[in-house]
């Protein structure tokens, strides 16, 4: 009997040193992943979304603040700045919209356009802004891409046109 007693002591020590073995290394899993998944990919939505609840407000100037230096060729920012604000607020009537962010999805060499330099890793983000205009309500779907310049988190639209098959 006392036999027994021993090895079942023996045993249940064992399945819970076993068990706790599994449970951090559960933790150390779920640790790795959490830190993984905080990474490049949110970093892009979260200025993705600092950009757009710019444009929500009026702030074109500081939502062009946001964009990479080829977007920045394209416009200048009083131009952008002027046009945004009058083809959104005066030509359709409307003082703001809401907007969603899709999931990021990594890209690899990319260009902004048919002449544009490679970039290397983007992330693109579907971007879906809902309006209310004089015209009638209309979601606007956009896919965006967010890339690192110079250690920070910069803004993109493609303009390459697609191919034809």
């Amino acid at each position: 009997m006392l036999l027994r007693r021993r090895a079942a002591s023996a045993f249940v020590r064992k399945l819970l040193y076993f068990a706790s073995i599994c449970g951090l290394l559960w933790l150390l899993w779920m640790g790795l992943r959490g830190m993984m998944s905080t990474g490049e990919g949110n970093q892009a939505v979260k200025v993705l979304n600092e950009f757009y609840t710019m444009e929500q407000s009026g702030n074109f100037g500081g939502s062009w603040e946001l964009f990479h230096s080829q977007m920045k060729k394209k416009f200048e920012k009083s131009t952008y700045v002027q046009q945004r604000a009058h083809v959104f607020m005066q030509d359709m009537g409307t003082d703001t919209f809401t907007f969603e962010l899709g999931e990021p999805q990594a890209e690899y060499d990319i260009r902004t356009d048919s002449n544009g330099e490679e970039l290397g890793k983007v992330y693109r983000i579907t971007v879906t802004q809902h309006y209310k205009t004089r015209f009638g309500t209309f979601d606007i779907v956009q896919p965006c891409y967010v890339t690192q310049e110079d250690e920070e988190w910069r803004v993109l639209w493609i303009y390459k046109e697609k191919e034809q098959p």
